[in-house]
């Protein structure tokens, strides 16, 4: 498995309802090198054609509009090949029975810290075919 550098222009598309914890993810991830594009919705996220340049996708699993587990095949109906990492409240068996089952990259705990989320991105995306 590659690492991934700490510096990198890897795009990341990032969807959270809540504006604070959005904004301070999307700096968060800019001061590591990401090039972030945040989304308040899925709605916008998937209206965005830019947002399918994005090698990983960070995704709220509570989006109103539709769930975390359907963004990813909605996404892939648009033709998208990254990763996508869903956030969640609780890891429950079955939970992780699904995503893995649809092909998330990861789920990532809301409120592990920033040093994690960011690792698991690195590894995700050192899945993708360069």
């Amino acid at each position: 498995m590659t690492m991934v550098p700490a510096r990198t222009s890897i795009q990341i598309a990032l969807v959270d309802g809540y504006t604070a914890v959005r904004h301070a993810r999307q700096l968060m991830l800019r001061a590591e090198g990401f090039d972030v594009r945040a989304y308040v919705s899925v709605a916008s996220l998937l209206a965005d054609p830019l947002a399918r340049a994005s090698a990983c996708v960070i995704a709220d699993v509570d989006m109103p509009e539709l769930g975390g587990l359907e963004i990813l095949q909605a996404m892939r109906l648009q033709g998208w090949t990254g990763v996508m990492i869903l956030l969640v409240d609780t890891i429950t068996d079955a939970l992780l029975a699904e995503a893995r089952l649809l092909g998330f990259a990861a789920l990532v705990p809301r409120d592990l810290p920033d040093r994690s989320l960011i690792e698991a991105i690195r590894m995700a995306i050192a899945e993708l075919p360069h």
